[in-house]
């Protein structure tokens, strides 16, 4: 097999924009600066889920961890940004009701995203032992699987970032890497495992940018993989951090 890495993606802020990298640093809990950020009710630390609040995927985060520094801009093209500030401690959950533990964030980053969404929200801050990411610390997909959902889309190649995957890569059969449960990928200088491949919701029907429904992606992979099977890409876990790079070498071991 002669594979590399051909793109990375964090998401600062859970359900915001997915944001593409040149590296990331791999941790046993994920790529480190992914989902650093999560939107909850004010009230009750609720998680706001991007498929029943899809304007979140409008804002485009940019985190930069040595200042403190969140920076989001808004489909107006104005932005706000500050030093975060973590205030009292909150846990939410994600959808299947795992804990995830923080401390909240009530200043005008949370006053802006309020004010886009219509609705009153905080941000909680992720605590640096929790992970943000929902089955497992990262996702991995390969450009071929992509390509194959076209004939199901009109001959279109979806976006990748309807996916929001961490790791994509490229010199890989279609849906290969759907069969690498329990096998250990060398990723560059890191070493994954492969979990399950990941079971897909409503989120990838909707534009990355905008946020609207526009393309009948689930229907498109039940088409492929049978009723009752619309997956897409591999949850893996992190066996050996590392930095990963685009252009890295891909190995399954």
């Amino acid at each position: 097999m002669s594979a590399r890495v051909t793109a990375l993606s964090i998401a600062p802020v859970k359900g915001m924009r997915l944001v593409g990298v040149d590296s990331l640093e791999l941790d046993p809990i994920g790529a480190r600066g992914d989902r650093a950020f999560l939107v909850v009710d004010p009230d009750h630390h609720e998680l706001l889920l991007t498929a029943r609040n899809p304007r979140l995927v409008q804002i485009v985060p940019h985190f930069d961890p040595k200042s403190r520094t969140l920076a989001l801009r808004f489909p107006d093209g104005s932005e706000v940004s500050a030093v975060v500030q973590p205030g009292e401690p909150a846990v939410t959950a994600n959808y299947e009701g795992r804990p995830i533990r923080g401390r909240l964030e009530n200043g005008p980053l949370a006053e802006a995203v309020s004010a886009h969404l219509g609705r009153r929200v905080a941000l909680l801050v992720r605590g640096e032992a929790e992970r943000g990411a929902d089955d497992s610390p990262v996702t991995l997909m390969s450009e071929a699987s992509l390509a194959a959902l076209a004939p199901e889309l009109d001959g279109a190649v979806p976006d990748a970032r309807r996916f929001r995957m961490t790791i994509a890569i490229d010199g890989v059969a279609a849906w290969e890497e759907h069969g690498w449960g329990g096998r250990e990928i060398a990723v560059g200088a890191a070493r994954l495992r492969g979990v399950d491949p990941v079971a897909r919701c409503v989120v990838t029907t909707r534009d990355p940018d905008e946020g609207r429904r526009d393309a009948p992606v689930l229907k498109a992979l039940a088409r492929l993989h049978g009723k009752r099977n619309v997956t897409f890409g591999l949850w893996c876990e992190v066996v050996e951090p590392r930095r990963v790079r685009v252009g890295d070498p891909v190995r399954l071991d």
